[in-house]
């Protein structure tokens, strides 16, 4: 069971902190709008700005650790591979607070008129992707994260394979982001930030069928 203390629970709970502390300041009237019987139109976009991803974050968290390794099997058959799944659970609750954080910046006025604002988002996602792409060699199959094919689950030496080809890809990917956000200005750079995304999926089906390949020889 995880502990109160452990880094994914004060990160999610920092990031409903912040929420309740800029609760207040938030504009009252965000959409979307919608009538209740008994209480009259009634305004959400106000808590789902405040609370929606502090709440998304904490069901990424629950639903990955329940599908995670099992505890009752050995750490030691795959060495580091239980502390690089939480670590790619961290990487992925932290840049869902960072998203938010972003919104909730917004919805403030802090960032009007800043024009590094649009670059933030696919910073964030760069550097989420390098650190998991580090991350995916040590990985070992599981039911939630990873290249998960009945051809990878069945064959450990086949999964490591691939994904460590896939750790280069993402890394890769990655780099291309940040080098996106940074050196193109905006909305250019959004959206070469999601062009890269089937880019990444072709590279992720070329990886796999290399990756068998070479195992079959």
């Amino acid at each position: 069971m995880p502990s109160r203390r452990s880094p994914h629970v004060v990160v999610i709970a920092a990031g409903y902190l912040l929420g309740a502390i800029l609760y207040g300041r938030l504009p009252a009237h965000i959409p979307p709008l919608m009538a209740f019987s008994g209480f009259g139109p009634v305004w959400l976009g106000r808590p789902m700005c405040a609370f929606l991803l502090p709440t998304a974050s904490a069901a990424t968290y629950v639903l990955l650790r329940s599908l995670g390794p099992a505890a009752s099997e050995p750490r030691a058959s795959w060495p580091g591979a239980a502390a690089a799944y939480d670590a790619v659970m961290l990487r992925i609750i932290v840049f869902l607070l960072g998203i938010h954080a972003m919104v909730l910046a917004g919805l403030l006025g802090m960032l009007r008129g800043s024009h590094w604002a649009a670059q933030i988002v696919p910073l964030l996602l760069g550097a989420t992707m390098i650190t998991i792409g580090n991350l995916l060699p040590q990985m070992k199959p599981n039911a939630a994260i990873g290249i998960r094919t009945s051809a990878t689950l069945s064959n450990r030496t086949l999964w490591a394979r691939t994904h460590r080809t896939a750790g280069y890809v993402v890394v890769v990917l990655g780099a291309l982001t940040v080098v996106a956000g940074l050196a193109i200005p905006p909305p250019i750079g959004s959206e070469m930030t999601i062009a890269i995304a089937p880019a990444a999926v072709l590279g992720a089906a070329a990886l796999l069928f290399f990756s068998k390949k070479r195992i079959s020889i």
